[in-house]
């Protein structure tokens, strides 16, 4: 298991019975002033072993997920992208939990302001999510002058949930605005046995995980990401007078012998977030504040 520095991450509660998502690797990369990878070089997942509290007055979930390998690397070897040419914090995927983490967002990290004696959300830096770029899928007999969509499609990952489709042409072929890492490995992987049916085969059309294997026309599309990469600030606050000045902290509620003062901090144990992504889900406003210590990070595949 790898150290990962300064772990204990502090977030306050929000004002609304909702889902919120935390990115544990973008607040790593907050805390410690280093970029925290997901995967290493050669495309395996990490995972982060934590003990998770919160400060709640009534019950939460935590959603976990695992994460599958995704052909992010292909993609950019055919367009003629080298990995220098990458970025230098674009080169390991970033992927978003799922649709509802790419439209709410992630919750902010939590420091203590010694100046004033306050908790303030971390600055942080740019944290950019994963974007990739494949053709849609046309099979033979698609006549180019009836084809009524773009000839390159970029979209975001998700880990969970279902494909979001951007456009679909006349012939059934779409274009995506995200892409499910696990339903795209289901379409392309997991079905291909050696008595397989028309129900259990390959899918042929709209499998986005193929079309980023199969990359023809969409090298520009491709260099363009890696443009914006190249530019990707680091992931957390190089002011001089930034969250390098401010302190981590912990803290304790001790519920009193008022009528109702019934706060009080829940322990959830030790858990193994691959990602280092997960969703909380309160159901009363202000009753949701967390602290996640960090342990340390692993290898996924060598969790058994």
């Amino acid at each position: 298991m790898k150290s990962v520095g300064e772990g204990r991450l502090q977030y306050a509660g929000t004002t609304g019975a909702d889902t919120n998502y935390y990115n544990i690797a973008k607040n790593l990369s907050e805390l410690n002033a280093r970029n925290e990878e997901i995967t290493d070089r050669e495309g395996n997942l990490y995972g982060y072993w934590c003990k998770v509290s919160t400060a709640s007055l009534a019950n939460d979930s935590l959603l976990l997920a695992w994460v599958l390998h995704f052909a992010r690397d292909h993609m950019f070897k055919q367009a003629g992208v080298t990995k220098r040419e990458m970025g230098k914090y674009g080169r390991t995927l970033r992927p978003y939990l799922s649709q509802d983490h790419q439209t709410s967002g992630d919750e902010d990290l939590r420091l203590y302001n010694v100046g004033t004696n306050a908790t303030v959300d971390a600055a942080g830096g740019e944290w950019t999510y994963t974007s990739l770029a494949s053709a849609p899928t046309f099979e033979t007999g698609e006549e180019v002058q009836d084809i009524d969509l773009a000839m390159t499609d970029e979209w975001t990952l998700t880990i969970l949930g279902a494909n979001k489709v951007q456009a679909t042409a006349a012939s059934g072929v779409k274009t995506w605005s995200s892409v499910s890492m696990t339903q795209a490995y289901a379409a392309d992987r997991m079905e291909q046995v050696p008595d397989a049916t028309a129900d259990t085969s390959i899918t042929a059309l709209n499998n986005p995980l193929a079309a980023l294997q199969a990359q023809n026309v969409v090298s520009g599309e491709v260099t363009e990401i890696a443009e914006d990469q190249q530019l990707e600030e680091p992931p957390y606050d190089v002011s001089d007078a930034g969250d390098n000045t401010r302190a981590c902290y912990d803290y304790m509620l001790v519920a009193g012998t008022t009528a109702g003062a019934t706060a009080a901090m829940r322990s959830w144990g030790l858990y193994f977030f691959p990602a280092g992504i997960i969703a909380l889900q309160n159901a009363v406003s202000n009753s949701n504040a967390l602290e996640i210590e960090v342990i340390g990070k692993e290898l996924c595949k060598d969790v058994v």
